[in-house]
């Protein structure tokens, strides 16, 4: 997974422009201003006298895929009525009624720190075996 797809982009991601960065080549920032298509009106960059072009640049964010979670309806049925019941209740206060539902579902991936606290609230229950449906591998644009 070298190669960005440029609309697989989030609208208003911050784009990096410095070339000669040394973790240019390793830098979703500017791996993707690289693959902006010229056609593109209205871009979102970092500020180029903020971003830094060394191995310290806060605004690094690495192009390596990282995992996420499609779905956790085979959790329910591992799961005792009073385990779900507060286990579904937890995921609610962290996505919203509807949205955890679009988890549940898979419409919505679970970002690795969704899967973190997922893991976390299993692990309280007492299930920390229990699987999410499938795993996928995507670029990190937001977490």
């Amino acid at each position: 997974m070298n190669t960005i797809d440029s609309t697989q982009m989030p609208q208003g991601f911050s784009l990096c422009i410095h070339e000669a960065c040394p973790l240019a080549e390793q830098c979703l920032r500017r791996m993707a201003w690289a693959a902006l298509p010229a056609s593109e009106e209205r871009i979102c960059i970092i500020n180029p006298m903020l971003a830094t072009p060394s191995e310290a640049c806060r605004y690094y964010r690495s192009i390596a895929p990282v995992t996420y979670a499609r779905g956790f309806r085979g959790m329910q049925s591992q799961m005792l009525p009073a385990q779900y019941a507060r286990f579904s209740e937890a995921l609610m206060k962290r996505f919203s009624r509807s949205s955890y539902y679009e988890h549940r579902r898979g419409t919505m991936l679970c970002s690795p720190s969704d899967i973190a606290y997922i893991r976390d609230v299993l692990s309280e229950l007492g299930l920390s075996g229990l699987e999410f449906d499938a795993y996928e591998e995507h670029y990190n644009w937001s977490d």
